[in-house]
């Protein structure tokens, strides 16, 4: 055995996992493509009536969109070593695609609590990407899955805005240092999930992509939350209702 060599595996845990719960790895169908959505988006899904609980336990409590059983829903981790694991499971079982429903800090004076944002790379202030092998400084999703959420709300007459981000793993440390210093290099928000979900499915093989809902900015005049307002809501209800119909 060499010194690199990896001594855990996730299929071996999510077996076991199944296997409690009378499945079994080998057999059980998981959907090809799930969305892992921080919970007051689960929420909307569910007050949309747009999934069911699955019996399936991968990644968490699963659900499956009514309109499409190969696709899927969990409530997010927090930070990019919680999703990090969480990506691991549901692709040890089986899922092929990942896509993250969040929430933003906007760093570009112009963004407003509510609106939509279609990440297309994200700067990496994370410790997860070195240990799984990537020392980029953006961090990039599979375009391809890009262009299909892209699609999606463009259908459904969405109005978002495209653009890098900034991934970070403290998210009460970000200074206004820190700040100018991403946005003069063209990120438009931050979070704390992207780089763990995209560095896990690249290091795996499979794609992974993020949509989010601006939930507050971080400007020249500090730090003005939008929760307050149901602008967050507004734009929660229409990613939810967009994907629930595009997919």
């Amino acid at each position: 055995m060499h010194d690199q060599q990896v001594l855990t595996d996730p299929k071996l845990l999510v077996r076991e996992e199944l296997r409690k719960a009378g499945l079994d790895l080998d057999t059980v169908i998981s959907p090809k493509r799930v969305f892992i959505a921080m919970s007051g988006i689960i929420k909307e899904f569910i007050k949309q009536e747009a999934v069911i609980e699955s019996d399936i336990p991968i990644g968490g409590k699963l659900y499956i969109f009514k309109s499409n059983p190969a696709i899927g829903l969990v409530k997010s981790n927090i930070g990019s070593p919680g999703i990090a694991v969480q990506a691991e499971d549901l692709i040890a079982a089986g899922v092929e695609e990942l896509i993250h429903l969040g929430y933003v800090g906007g760093i570009n004076p112009d963004l407003i609590p509510g609106q939509l944002i279609i990440t297309t790379g994200a700067f990496n202030e994370t410790g997860i990407a070195t240990l799984y092998g990537f020392n980029d400084e953006i961090i990039y999703p599979d375009q391809t899955l890009v262009k299909e959420m892209k699609d999606i709300l463009e259908t459904q007459g969405n109005q978002f805005v495209q653009g890098l981000h900034w991934t970070t793993d403290a998210g009460y440390l970000e200074t206004w240092g820190k700040t100018k210093k991403y946005r003069s290099q063209g990120a438009i928000c931050v979070e704390m999930e992207a780089v763990g979900l995209f560095v896990v499915a690249k290091y795996r093989g499979i794609k992974s992509s993020a949509i989010y809902v601006v939930s507050d900015v971080l400007s020249e005049d500090g730090w003005s939350l939008g929760w307050s307002a149901n602008d967050i809501d507004k734009g929660v209800s229409q990613l939810v209702r967009a994907i629930s119909v595009g997919c």
